[in-house]
């Protein structure tokens, strides 16, 4: 008993000296760390866990980047001329497509026709003739033409983004967004009857969508200048999507045939 009476207190006397040492946990032999060690080594494995967020810009940064999309805008708004928008386009740098392509791709046709086509981007046949429409898609798209009594010499062509993507892939919303405001310059420019836009990319371009091409052409809409003007539009399928999906074609043969109704009224 006394023993027992012994161990008590000599067990009470280490918790209290441990106590007034600081500590708040008791140390057992058999636990390799203490607690608080656990939860540190815990909440630095979280962190590290944790990415890493994106850089803030600086208000510096931010004015010299609007300073510079104003300065694009300006030069844009200050051509007249198709060669004045060919030119300003040709001393873009903003776009990184221009880097990889072998040549500015910017239209081909009748500019004072009344009908205008505004493709998605070049391919491979394009960037080296320097003319859109003019590989495997611009064979068939002449073919389309001409079964509406058109010709390349009847129409104007053009394209969303004057460079050819790397790999011929489909241009992203955000080369998309830095190249519209040329495309709206070219509009003012050309000033045609009827918009035409030819595939997924430029229906998007123009016409703002969201979803597929297959859910938006064949319906005539209206592309709103900044004049106030208005000119009627209607999407279509590409004509390289076509040659993937032949079956189609005949939902591109009830666009040109309200294509072929439109420029006759």
């Amino acid at each position: 008993m006394e023993f027992e009476l012994k161990n008590i207190k000599e067990l009470t006397a280490s918790l209290e000296w441990q106590i007034k040492m600081g500590a708040d946990a008791m140390v057992d032999n058999k636990i390799n760390k203490p607690t608080s060690e656990k939860i540190e080594n815990k909440v630095d494995l979280e962190l590290k866990n944790i990415p890493e967020m994106p850089p803030k810009l600086k208000p510096s940064d931010i004015t010299i980047e609007n300073n510079n999309n104003e300065k694009i805008q300006k030069k844009i708004e200050e051509c007249n001329t198709l060669d004045q928008l060919k030119n300003a386009m040709q001393n873009f740098n903003g776009c990184e497509l221009k880097k990889t392509a072998t040549q500015l791709v910017f239209s081909d046709g009748n500019p004072n026709s009344k009908l205008m086509l505004i493709g998605e981007a070049p391919g491979a046949e394009e960037d080296r003739q320097g003319k859109p429409f003019c590989g495997a898609s611009g064979q068939l798209l002449d073919k389309m033409l001409n079964a509406i009594n058109l010709n390349r010499e009847s129409v104007y062509i053009t394209n969303v983004i004057p460079w050819r993507p790397p790999g011929n892939r489909t241009p992203s919303d955000n080369e998309i967004k830095i190249m519209k405001p040329f495309l709206i310059k070219h509009i003012e420019i050309v000033m045609p009857k009827i918009i035409v836009a030819v595939g997924g990319s430029a229906a998007k371009a123009v016409l703002s969508i969201e979803g597929g091409i297959l859910r938006h052409r064949g319906e005539w809409k209206e592309f709103k200048l900044s004049s106030g003007k208005t000119i009627p539009i209607i999407a279509t399928l590409h004509p390289a999507y076509l040659l993937r999906a032949p079956n189609q074609k005949k939902l591109a043969w009830e666009d040109l045939k309200h294509i072929r109704s439109k420029l006759n009224d």
